[in-house]
Formats: structure tokens, C-alpha cells, sequence
């Protein structure tokens, strides 16, 4: 620990030791030029002998100063050593200086160099406090011993000289104490300095070994969860496959048993059922895409989604044997201020949510306007929230009453979507109030918009939409051939003109004939020849180029994000296959729809 002090004591101080060994030798060559100036005209004699002493004084303070210059500043021995040779050097040659010196001169011309040659040796050269006390007491002794002979062979009163050499030695000797008391408290002060900056040291150094665990641990967390959702993806993937060819087909076989009473129930079985997995597997996609999407903030009519959630669920809620309505009012509530998707996503969720907890009784729709707020609540007589589960509703997965895990109550994520929902949207929140056993008021706070929105329900929508396709053609890439085949026979129904294919390959032949340009492209991402979706989609592009950018359907089972499509140029739409066939007929009808008529349908010509 001593050994260290030393180092860090020595390197903080070389450069200062240094300037001070400067200013030493500043202050020697300017009392030099005073002794000239002084003596040149008084006496011209003894300016040789005082020269001499300037010049021996100079030379030994030099050398040692000049050789602190490389790394032996930085070494604590060698340097006081170095110094202490400087300043002894100075100090003898002063005490020469006073012998040499005219008598009447000598005390008032010398003493104040002596001082301040003390001045600097406690102060500036940052000397320890055990060098500095026998380097200044080895001085202080030769100083009195000096005077005393000097008093001696000058003193012409007897015995005067005894007290002259008392009263004249007293100053340097309380210089010197004062002094010693100084360096005493900057080598504590500097001792202090030194065990904090040593111990923030070492704790620096642990807290970066800790941080270094942390980090490594994060990312082995990270690698864990990127693992989890590279396996969840494909699993997703895998599983959504079958249940949207399930889902594909009992719309095709619908459509061919239309008089058929028998059969039609059993595909109303058959697609409740898968209905319902398709539902569990949105909610996981719905959750997973929160994270990051932007919202679009745009005047939303709020009857117009209240209407639509209504006709969505009302089914669902008779079946159940449970009434559902929503509250009527002399006046349509205000437009708010939202995305209208989130929103309605929301909204949605927490009448699903109702719904399925409701046995007896019913659900209510109905809203409330406070100040520039508008108050959205859904109300049930279901069985209530008992206080115990309250802090954990809005978990992920967390369901009450449901130990069986009833499919049809979904996975426990519908208040888990409305609460990050609430998250993403500004100036949006959410609050509940529930009595166990008599049912629960959730309630949507939104903003006010002070725009008029633009009215445009879904079904208006798909209605309008879905007829675009009639004539239209088609190019069709999937590599499951049931879902190939289910999304080829959805398209035929809405009157397109269809050619598929499993991959790249199966488009070669018709990019060769160099036939009819298509007015859209539908590809799955995932390919099992080891090219993509978004591959297939620029090679066909890239094809047609002369004809204008054609606009690109992805429908993928994976949990991708829209984002992951930013380097991918416009049009395009990212569809799920856990998506009715109604939805995914829209959207792609929506996205021909979109794109201008000079653009579609052309025949290049050969």
C-alpha cells in the first residue's frame, strides 16, 4: 500500500515538482541580476566572487533538475533525492552568498531569499513530510551555524553577538515549524485522496465485473428468448397451416352444399371448432404484434365501430342464451380522437370477454361523455372479479374459473391485448369496477376529436371490395398444397382467374410464355425450396417491370411483423392465414383496388 502511495504520489506531482524547480531557478537568475545592479556601482570587486557563488548555485540545482526531465520524476526516490541535491545546492550557495556579501548588506539583501527558498520547499515541491523535516532541518541547522560564525567575525560589541544570533535565527525557525506543519496536512490530505480514489477504483472494477455477468447473462436470455420465438414462429407456423386449410375448404364445401341441411351442420361444427383454435392463435398474433406497432391517429366514428362490435358479437351471444344490445340514446355518441383498429380491437376483446363470462343475464354497450373524454363501458351480470384477482386480470394467460382450460374461452390474453392497447394509444386508459357474483363494468377513457370522420363500415367495405376480383388474374404460391388449393378455390369463387404454383419453379413455364401481365401477386414468406415469399414476389416483379409495380399479397402463418417488409417496395399488404376467407378476399380486393387501371390487365405486346 505504501509502495503504491509512493508511485501515485510522485506522478501526480512530477509536473508540479518540475515548474516549481523552474521558478527556483527564475527566482536564482533574478536576485542575480539584482546583486549586479546592487554592487556594479558600490562595490565592482566582490561582483566575481558573488558571480562564482550564482554560478555554482545555478549549476547545482540544474543538473538535478535537468535529469527529473524523463521518467525518474515518476519514481518517488529518485526524484526527492534529485530535488533535495537541487535544493541543498541552492541553500550552501546562499549561505556563500551571505559570507561574500557586504557586510551592511548582507542580512537585509540575503534573509528574504532564505525565506523564500523555505516558502518553496514546504509549498510547491509537494515534499513528504518526513524528507522535508530533516531536508529544511539540515538547512536551518547550517543557516544558525552560519550566522553564528558570521556574527562572530563581524560583531564589534562583546558578547552582542550571542543574542544577535537568537533573535536573527528565530524567524527561519518558525518558518520551519509552520512549514512542516503544512507538508504534515497536504501528505494526509494527499494519503486520503489516494484510498478514495483506490477504493472507487476496486469498486469501479467490481461493478464492471458484475455488469460484464449481467450483460453476458441478458444476452444468454436474449439467446434463449430469441430461440423461444424462433421455435413459437414455426410452431405457429405449422400448426396455423392445417386450421386455414380447415378453414379454406369448409368455405368451398359451403358453397357446393348450399340445399344440403345435413351437411351444412356438420361443417358449422367443423368450423365453429376450427373457429375457435384460429381465434386462440389471432390472440397470440395480436399480442405479438403490439410490441411494435405505430399507431395512426385519425377521427374515428364511434357509433359506427359500436355497431360493428355489436353485429359481431350478437351471434355468438344468443347462442349462449344471454342478451346483448347496446344502450340507446337520443343522440350518437361524439367522434373520438384514435386508431381505429386498436380501438376496435380493444373494444372488441372486452365484449368477448363479457360475453364468455357471462351465464345468465346479458351485456351492455353504452357511453358516457366527460368533459373532452368520452367514456366507453361494456357492462355484464356475469360472475364478477373477486378482489384476490384483480391486480393480475391484465396478465398474460391468466384466466379465472377456467382450471379445465375451455378452448372457448380462448388463452387468457383478451384483457392482456386491451391493457397494451391502452398503452400504445395516448391520452387512452382503462378502468373496471366488479362485484363478485353480480358482474363487472369495464370501462375505455378516449379523447374527443374535434374532426368529423369519415364513415365507412368493414361490411360496406368488403362488399364493395370483394367484387373487384371478378376477371381479375392471379398468381398463387404456397408450398402446403391443401392450403394452396383452399386459397385457389377462394379466389375462383370470387370470379379470378388463378394460376398456382408450390414454388419459383412452378412460375417458370408461365413467365416464358410471356402471356397476360397479373394484377396481383399472393405468396406465402416461408417456401420449402429455400427461397422466400418475398424472393418469388421480386422475381415476378422484376419480370413484369415494363407493366409497373404489382402489387404483392403475403399471407404467412408466422408471427411476422409488418416492419420486417420496410426494405420491400409498395403495394403490398401482410395477411395471416388465421384470417376468415371473407377478410382475406377484401384485402386482396382492396389491394388491386387500389392500384390505378391504366396499370392492370395489360397483354405485352411480342
Amino acid at each position: 500500500m505504501e509502495r503504491a502511495f509512493r508511485m501515485d504520489y510522485a506522478r501526480r506531482y512530477a509536473v508540479q515538482r518540475r515548474l516549481a524547480g523552474a521558478s527556483l531557478m527564475l527566482i536564482w537568475i533574478a536576485f542575480g541580476w539584482r546583486d549586479w545592479w546592487l554592487l556594479n556601482t558600490v562595490d565592482p570587486g566582490v561582483l566575481f566572487d558573488i558571480g562564482y557563488l550564482r554560478l555554482a548555485g545555478a549549476v547545482g540545482m540544474a543538473v538535478p533538475l535537468w535529469l527529473m526531465r524523463g521518467p525518474r520524476a515518476f519514481d518517488e526516490r529518485v526524484s526527492v533525492r534529485l530535488l533535495c541535491v537541487a535544493l541543498l545546492s541552492c541553500w550552501f550557495a546562499q549561505l556563500g552568498l551571505m559570507s561574500a556579501y557586504p557586510v551592511r548588506w548582507a542580512f537585509e539583501e540575503i534573509f528574504p531569499e532564505f525565506f523564500l527558498i523555505i516558502f518553496l520547499i514546504f509549498t510547491s515541491f509537494r515534499l513528504r513530510a518526513i524528507t522535508a523535516a530533516w531536508l529544511v532541518g539540515l538547512c536551518v541547522v547550517a543557516f544558525r551555524l552560519a550566522i553564528f560564525l558570521w556574527l562572530r567575525n563581524h560583531a564589534y560589541i562583546p558578547r552582542f553577538h550571542g543574542v544577535s544570533w537568537v533573535s536573527r535565527g528565530n524567524t527561519v525557525s518558525l518558518m520551519y515549524l509552520a512549514g512542516i506543519l503544512v507538508c504534515i496536512q497536504f501528505e494526509l490530505a494527499a494519503r486520503r485522496e489516494f484510498v478514495f480514489r483506490r477504493t472507487l477504483r476496486a469498486a469501479k472494477a467490481r461493478v464492471e465485473a458484475v455488469s460484464r455477468v449481467v450483460i453476458q447473462q441478458n444476452e444468454r436470455m436474449r439467446e434463449v428468448v430469441r430461440e423461444k420465438e424462433r421455435f413459437f414462429s414455426s410452431a405457429y407456423h405449422d400448426i396455423q397451416q392445417p386450421l386455414a386449410a380447415i378453414n379454406l375448404f369448409i368455405h368451398s364445401a359451403r358453397i357446393k352444399l348450399e340445399d344440403a341441411h345435413t351437411a351444412s351442420h356438420d361443417l358449422d361444427v367443423i368450423e365453429e371448432t376450427a373457429g375457435d383454435i384460429l381465434d386462440m392463435f389471432k390472440d397470440i398474433q395480436n399480442y405479438s404484434e403490439l410490441g411494435s406497432y405505430v399507431p395512426h391517429l385519425a377521427p374515428v366514428d364511434t357509433q359506427t365501430v359500436l355497431t360493428e362490435v355489436f353485429e359481431q358479437y350478437r351471434e355468438p351471444a344468443r347462442s349462449r342464451g344471454i342478451e346483448f344490445r347496446i344502450s340507446e340514446r337520443r343522440r350518437h355518441p361524439p367522434p373520438i380522437e384514435s386508431d381505429r383498429s386498436l380501438f376496435k380491437r380493444a373494444l372488441s376483446n372486452l365484449v368477448s370477454n363479457a360475453i364468455k363470462n357471462t351465464s345468465v343475464g346479458g351485456v351492455v354497450i353504452g357511453w358516457v361523455l366527460i368533459g373532452e373524454r368520452l367514456r366507453i363501458d361494456v357492462w355484464d351480470t356475469g360472475l364478477g372479479i373477486s378482489p384476490v384477482h384483480r391486480d393480475a386480470i391484465f396478465a398474460e394467460y391468466y384466466q379465472i374459473n377456467n382450471p379445465g382450460r375451455d378452448r372457448s374461452k380462448g388463452l387468457g390474453l383478451g384483457l392482456s391485448i386491451v391493457n397494451r392497447v391502452v398503452g400504445i394509444l395516448p391520452k387512452h386508459s382503462i378502468r373496471f369496477w366488479s362485484v363478485e357474483g353480480r358482474g363487472s363494468r369495464f370501462s375505455l377513457y378516449t379523447p374527443i376529436s374535434q374532426s368529423a370522420p369519415i364513415i365507412v363500415t368493414d361490411g360496406q367495405a368488403n362488399a364493395i371490395y370483394t367484387s373487384v376480383l371478378n376477371g381479375k388474374y392471379i398468381l398463387l404460391c404456397d408450398d402446403e398444397p391443401t392450403v394452396l388449393e383452399g386459397l385457389r378455390r377462394l379466389f375462383l369463387s370470387a370470379g379470378a382467374l388463378v394460376d398456382s404454383a408450390e414454388s419459383m419453379k412452378g412460375f417458370e413455364p408461365i413467365l416464358v410464355d410471356d402471356g397476360r401481365v397479373p394484377d396481383i401477386i399472393v405468396t406465402d414468406i416461408r417456401l420449402r425450396d429455400g427461397s422466400t415469399g418475398i424472393e418469388v414476389a421480386e422475381r415476378i416483379r422484376r419480370h413484369f417491370a415494363w407493366a409497373g409495380v404489382l402489387p404483392v399479397a403475403f399471407i404467412t402463418g408466422e408471427l411476422v411483423s409488418p416492419h420486417a417488409l420496410r426494405d420491400f417496395a409498395e403495394p403490398f399488404v401482410l395477411l395471416r392465414k388465421s384470417s376468415t376467407p371473407a377478410s382475406t378476399l377484401a384485402e386482396v380486393s382492396r389491394l388491386v383496388a387500389d392500384r390505378p387501371p391504366t396499370e392492370i390487365g395489360h397483354v405485352r405486346d411480342l
